[in-house]
C-alpha cells in the first residue's frame, strides 16, 4: 500500500479556519499601514520638492539677468 499523508485532506476544525482568518487579517493590515505610510511619505517628498522647484530666486539689486 501506498503511503499517503492525510493531515490537510479533508474538513479542517473550524477553530483552526479562524485562527488562520487571523492571522492573515493581521499581516494584511500590518501591509495596509506601511503602505498608506510609504505614500505619505512620497507625497511629502514630491510637494517639498515641487515648492523647492517653484520657489523664486532671490534678486540681487544692479545685477543684470543672465541668459
Amino acid at each position: 500500500m501506498l503511503s499517503v499523508e492525510l493531515n490537510d485532506v479533508g474538513f479542517t476544525d473550524p477553530r483552526e479556519r479562524r485562527e488562520r482568518r487571523r492571522s492573515v487579517a493581521l499581516a494584511q493590515l500590518i501591509a495596509t499601514v506601511a503602505l498608506v505610510l510609504s505614500i505619505t511619505v512620497v507625497a511629502t517628498a514630491v510637494s517639498i520638492g515641487i515648492a523647492r522647484a517653484d520657489a523664486p530666486a532671490p534678486v540681487v539689486r544692479g545685477a543684470s539677468p543672465v541668459h
